[in-house]
């Protein structure tokens, strides 16, 4: 059986002369996962949780303790991240799905209004490859009718989690999207085949996912800082020769929590220390590299 179409070369280690906005050579996107009350659950889609503080329960019952947990994040955690935003004058983009929005909208209207970008993540938390074609593109239709009707915009980018192989076509066809951020294969945005639109990678390990049960590779907000910190100075250091782009994974119920904050509020002190650095939205990201890099590789 031939293995499915894949891209195993990317730049092949090409060097590029482009700089980001105003002479920088990194480009640093802080990504904020909001989709607390969409996880999976036994009322809603008849799945039990299995990432969380701790263990999920061992019956297909409903997961209060979990849903406890992840309930801090839109009542306690996104004020505590904003407001280290908004001390640190950062902006992120958020990766929200449509109904976390839509059951906190005075949270998503604090997040407009400081700034930051709304990406659409799915109208629930929840893997798309479990869905059919007809059934995905009709889920993503509504989840950007309902962030439009939230935020009064159509979000231009889009993160699934883990996407079917349906997704990016998907996306495509919609219309409104300029970008897709379901990679995790590059430094720097690409173009997955001519016409498409622009993949903007994300991250799987700078990310405090690692906190949460069962990964657990992350303990005290000293471990995450120094994970970040070392990925922040080997790419500063790369983008010396060519351009880099790094990418931070926040979840609002899991850095929101006080012992962990502290190690977001240590990176957003240290990297503003360093001139050459473009801190970005994904979609300044994914314009500039349209309208300004693309057309000079």
């Amino acid at each position: 059986m031939p293995n499915p179409q894949r891209d195993l070369v990317g730049y092949a280690n090409r060097k590029f002369s482009f700089t980001w906005p105003g002479g920088k050579k990194l480009a640093l996107s802080v990504v904020v996962n909001y989709e607390e009350g969409t996880e999976h659950s036994v009322e809603t889609d008849g799945i039990i949780e299995g990432v969380g503080e701790f263990p999920p329960v061992d019956i297909p019952i409903r997961d209060v303790g979990n849903e406890s947990a992840y309930e801090y994040g839109p009542r306690v955690g996104i004020w505590r991240l904003l407001e280290t935003f908004r001390k640190y004058d950062f902006r992120a983009t958020f990766f929200a799905t449509a109904e976390t929005l839509k059951e906190n909208q005075v949270a998503a209207e604090a997040i407009v209004k400081a700034g930051h970008e709304i990406c659409d993540h799915g109208l629930r938390w929840t893997e798309h490859f479990r869905f059919g074609y007809d059934e995905e593109k009709e889920l993503i239709r509504e989840s950007v009718r309902v962030i439009e009707g939230v935020i009064g915009k159509k979000p231009v980018g889009f993160y699934a989690r883990e996407p079917s192989p349906n997704t990016l076509r998907i996306v495509e066809e919609i219309g409104n999207f300029i970008y897709d951020s379901d990679a995790y294969n590059d430094d720097l945005p690409y173009r997955s085949r001519t016409g498409g639109i622009v993949i903007i990678p994300y991250t799987p390990d700078v990310n405090d996912f690692h906190f949460q049960s069962p990964m657990h590779r992350f303990a005290t907000s000293g471990e995450f800082f120094s994970y970040m910190q070392d990925s922040f100075d080997v790419l500063l250091e790369e983008s010396e020769s060519s351009p880099k782009m790094m990418s931070v994974g926040l979840h609002v119920r899991v850095i929101g929590r006080p012992g962990r904050i502290k190690a977001l509020r240590n990176f957003l002190e240290y990297v503003g220390g360093f001139e050459d650095v473009w801190v970005a939205t994904r979609e300044e990201i994914a314009r500039y590299w349209i309208e300004k890099v693309e057309p000079g590789l």
